[in-house]
């Protein structure tokens, strides 16, 4: 559903991305993990479309997907971007439905689908950053996107909410498409997505299921840890010391 050919960006001191190629198919959630400045936010700003500098070819539902124009994009595509601030200080419910467009009927239920109902009349300034944060990704995801990308989309929540978002994440790309998120937690990671694609130094280091990626090698080389992982069934953890 979604492939990448040669992805290339240009940066100050190296490459931003380094000739990244991948195929990715339709109803996953994908996690792109790495550590800071590995090349996770330019990876998702460059497939949606947003980095003008960006080199290579993104083919989506086997169309040409950086020659379509915002609007084409637009009928396919919620973003999620790593910092935003809405310029105007308008209603919770305003800020979610200012691109759909919905009804309000379908807008309630989406408001009470991310924990958003009791806020709904609060204004963008009346509000923390997590809560913030939801409305921003219940606006993302309102018209059903067919390609969902998300820059840490549970940065800043509490873990009640952390937890609700991933499944949340899980939920939208098993009914609607292909979501990528870019997420710090590899705890959260492993329990929740399908697969992982790991940076490094704007390089794709690997790319398959979590307990593929998350090995001893991978972890010392990438974030420079070593961890010791412990699974239940309803999820896993991990201690991770320095190395």
């Amino acid at each position: 559903m979604l492939e990448l050919d040669d992805l290339y960006l240009a940066g100050i001191s190296r490459p931003r991305l380094q000739h990244i190629n991948l195929k990715l198919t339709s109803n996953q959630l994908i996690g792109v993990i790495g550590a800071n400045g590995a090349g996770k936010s330019s990876l998702l700003r460059g497939i949606a479309a947003v980095e003008p500098q960006l080199k290579g070819h993104i083919r989506f539902k086997h169309q040409d997907w950086l020659r379509l124009s915002h609007r084409q994009r637009q009928k396919y595509l919620g973003y999620l971007p790593q910092t935003e601030a809405p310029e105007w200080d308008i209603r919770i419910d305003e800020l979610v439905n200012l691109s759909a467009q919905v009804t309000h009927s379908q807008l309630m239920k989406h408001l009470e689908k991310y924990a958003l109902l009791t806020l709904k009349e609060r204004r963008v300034s009346q509000v923390s950053g997590g809560e913030r944060q939801r409305a921003l990704l219940a606006r993302a995801t309102l018209s059903e996107p067919q390609l969902l990308v998300c820059d840490e989309p549970v940065s800043g929540l509490d873990v009640a909410h952390q937890l609700t978002i991933m499944q949340q994440l899980h939920n939208h790309a098993r009914t609607h498409g292909l979501v990528l998120a870019a997420i710090h937690d590899l705890a959260l990671a492993a329990r929740f997505c399908d697969s992982l694609l790991l940076m490094h130094n704007g390089e794709l280091v690997q790319s398959g299921k979590p307990f593929e990626v998350l090995t001893e090698k991978n972890l010392a080389h990438c974030f420079g840890v070593q961890a010791e992982w412990f699974c239940k069934d309803n999820g896993v953890g991990w201690i991770p010391t320095p190395l």
